[in-house]
């Protein structure tokens, strides 16, 4: 069953046209401002906070609201995006003058089911999570990561997805409902490292075991398994093994993406973009706002630790 905010599979890949492609026709601004447009980025969502008074709301508390509508209305495709906007529309009150009954008014306005709310407000940190690494996970296969996070914690159901992204071309529902079915119960202290090394373990007896032979082998006691993770992330040392096939594709990761921003870098001028925004600023503003986040987006991606090289 698709997700309240679930698009198309196919619309998880990279669009064409490189780092920069198909990028969306906002609405303009009314000032050349080179920042996303309100509610286009998790960062422009403001923090859950506690209301401000029980009266009229504040500019500020309009200026939230507006915001955290646009996350709503604009993302529909980035449910962690509409969950903050939600739980923190919630939480400060914001809605308390149009109609102080919060389900109620989140029907009236998005046709949004309270049980849907509570969910979408439950899962948004993950897919936040699961964003800032460089994925688009559904709000359905987070969904099916909910008895897994209740046993656990939302480290865990990060790593099973993060592992599952790199060790597969296509996450699927069916594909998380297995993995998680298969890895059982677990306890509330649970190295989130050995679980990621043993949704390896389930994944590669999946891809070898031949069609129609039944469930499989047995997969190691968790607790017998190593402290490396699947990508090296959180292992005491870096991972250099050059045979490492997750290694390698984010090796594969780190060069696309660098091509790609050396072949933007070439076309990207100051004079041309004054011009451009000068000439059409209705088509160029959303235009230069949307690469900014997207170079925040990047250099948070990159913003780690680095070893030094001898």
């Amino acid at each position: 069953m698709a997700g309240l905010f679930d698009v198309d599979t196919e619309a998880q890949q990279p669009p064409a046209g490189g780092l920069f492609g198909g990028l969306p026709n906002t609405a303009a601004a009314a000032s050349v401002v080179v920042q996303p447009l309100p509610g286009t980025t998790l960062a422009l969502i403001p923090a859950p906070y506690h209301p401000h008074g029980e009266d009229e709301l504040s500019d500020q508390e309009r200026q939230d609201l507006e915001a955290c509508k646009a996350g709503v209305d604009n993302l529909r495709n980035a449910f962690w995006i509409a969950g903050k906007s939600f739980e923190t529309m919630s939480t400060a009150k914001l809605h308390r003058e149009e109609n102080p009954n919060y389900a109620e008014w989140v029907w009236e306005n998005w046709e949004i089911s309270e049980s849907q709310l509570y969910r979408l407000m439950d899962e948004w940190r993950v897919g936040e999570a699961l964003a800032n690494l460089g994925h688009k996970p559904l709000e359905s296969h987070v969904r099916e990561m909910t008895e897994l996070r209740r046993q656990t914690n939302d480290k865990v159901a990060i790593t099973v997805y993060d592992t599952m992204a790199r060790c597969v071309p296509r996450i699927t529902g069916e594909l998380v409902k297995k993995v998680v079915g298969e890895l059982g119960f677990l306890p509330k202290d649970v190295d989130a490292v050995d679980v990621g090394r043993r949704v390896r373990g389930l994944l590669d007896t999946t891809k070898t075991q031949p069609e129609g032979s039944g469930e499989g082998g047995d997969v190691q006691d968790i607790s017998s398994l190593g402290k490396d993770s699947p990508n090296g992330e959180s292992s005491r040392k870096a991972s250099n093994s050059k045979a490492d096939p997750l290694a390698a594709k984010d090796i594969e990761r780190l060069q696309d993406a660098l091509a790609a921003l050396q072949a933007a870098a070439k076309k990207m001028n100051k004079p041309a973009v004054r011009r451009a925004v000068e000439a059409q600023p209705d088509v160029a503003v959303p235009l230069v706002q949307e690469i900014g986040s997207l170079l925040q987006q990047i250099d948070r991606a990159v913003a780690v630790k680095l070893p030094t090289l001898e």
